[in-house]
């Protein structure tokens, strides 16, 4: 495997650039542009209330927005910016980048510390993610994403505050702001144990196959004719994964967690582009998976 960056080539490095500079170098430099909506023969109907919105470089096509003005990329990552700069953290956003053509923006900032699971090395740094859309019904959303460095293997996290899920900022003020920053840690720390709590699991071939089977498979078919995701991942798993031989991981169930997701970051077929690779990591099928297969393991050992 090519080690490669967390985000998968869809940001850019923002340090000692402007907002102009930003907005150019992660192909944002574009403004949301709209016109009237109308349809039917030679479209001699018009709906006033309802609009396109379109990229202004290319006119591609974005969503019909209905009683909405759209906010602009500029004014997205300022908000970025102005989010972690009210954190008594004092974050500051490391990337920002795009997905689905520009229609989804996102920007992470490295929260402080890092995870080093059993003290062996095995590290995973922790970036807060925000996220902003062009699209209908998305707001300014807040997550998190552990990134395993041995690996460079990438999950989205949730934040929560007991049993509830945050993501969505709500009011935007330093008050606000730092209280989902508490949450976050919260999260981290929850995460951190369990990590060592899976990294104490000792795990045999054959459990690690069952606990895939049960996750992927069919439980009626020999191990042959399993889904290639469960043979590439028992071969991860048993010392092809890099980091499988770390104390953390070598034959534990957190070392399976890795190698499922070391399967969903880089061995899984890989269609369309880095963007569409990287979405379905964040938030589609793939990320699904990673974040099942953990809530399994959890729910197990934990």
């Amino acid at each position: 495997m090519t080690t490669q960056n967390w985000h998968h080539d869809t940001a850019i490095a923002v340090e000692d650039k402007t907002i102009d500079q930003q907005l150019q170098a992660a192909d944002l430099d574009w403004t949301v542009e709209m016109s009237g909506f109308r349809y039917g023969d030679r479209y001699q109907h018009r709906q006033s209330e309802t609009q396109v919105a379109f990229r202004s470089d290319t006119g591609m096509f974005i969503d019909t927005y209905t009683n909405r003005q759209p906010w602009q990329n500029r004014e997205i990552i300022e908000n970025f910016h102005h989010f972690c700069s009210e954190s008594d953290l004092d974050l500051k956003v490391e990337n920002i980048g795009s997905l689905e053509n520009g229609k989804r923006l996102f920007a992470a900032a490295k929260l402080p510390g890092v995870t080093d699971v059993k003290n062996v090395g095995d590290v995973t740094e922790w970036r807060l993610l925000l996220e902003d859309s062009h699209i209908n019904g998305n707001g300014l959303q807040v997550s998190l994403f552990s990134n395993r460095l041995i690996c460079t293997n990438g999950m989205r996290q949730t934040i929560r505050v007991g049993n509830k899920t945050v993501s969505h900022v709500g009011t935007f003020n330093r008050d606000r702001i730092n209280q989902l920053l508490e949450a976050a840690i919260v999260s981290v720390r929850q995460q951190e144990q369990e990590f060592e709590k899976l990294a104490e699991v000792t795990m045999s071939i054959e459990e690690a196959t069952l606990q895939l089977v049960s996750a992927f498979g069919h439980a009626t078919l020999p191990i042959d004719q399993q889904p290639q995701m469960i043979q590439t991942a028992l071969k991860l798993f048993q010392g092809q994964a890099k980091g499988s031989d770390l104390l953390s991981a070598y034959k534990t169930a957190y070392g399976l967690l890795q190698s499922v997701t070391e399967y969903f970051n880089w061995h899984a077929p890989q269609r369309g582009t880095s963007q569409t690779q990287f979405a379905s990591v964040l938030s589609g099928n793939r990320g699904q998976k990673m974040s099942q297969f953990e809530r399994q393991l959890v729910s197990v050992y934990c």
